[in-house]
């Protein structure tokens, strides 16, 4: 059996690894959002994606802030937000595939990016063990 110092690193190590994921996928929402915006760069303009993206980063964004005030719900936040914003990217590919929106190789580069780092976070998250600090014994 592991000795509490031996199981709060490992528990602090995990933990990190999940905010990591969260906030880099907290970057990728947002910089896709402000490209779609226009702000980034021209030719890439589609109002309704910048709104789904934005949305999303703000999901993942409360996500993060719940396992930041809250460790022992840090893994069910970073599940249930990484799941989410991964269903808005399976929706963005479907429409993309129906014909709505931009149809440009950044992105389908974008998507795959953002179903990437998405769907290795969960698995990550999954796999990790976060429990409470507090909850170990002395």
């Amino acid at each position: 059996m592991l000795a509490k110092g031996d199981r709060l690193g490992g528990v602090r190590a995990a933990t990190t690894r999940l905010r990591s994921f969260l906030v880099a996928e907290i970057a990728l929402f947002a910089l896709a959002s402000l490209l779609h915006r226009g702000i980034l760069a021209r030719g890439f303009e589609h109002s309704k994606a910048a709104v789904a993206e934005g949305i999303i980063a703000l999901v993942l964004a409360i996500g993060f802030a719940i396992s930041v005030y809250s460790p022992k719900e840090a893994r069910v936040a970073a599940l249930w937000t990484q799941g989410f914003a991964l269903l808005g990217v399976c929706v963005g590919v479907v429409m993309i595939l129906i014909g709505v929106g931009p149809h440009t190789r950044l992105d389908y580069a974008i998507h795959a990016a953002m179903a990437a780092t998405l769907i290795t976070g969960l698995v990550a998250t999954k796999r990790a063990q976060v429990i409470d600090p507090g909850s170990l014994p002395e």
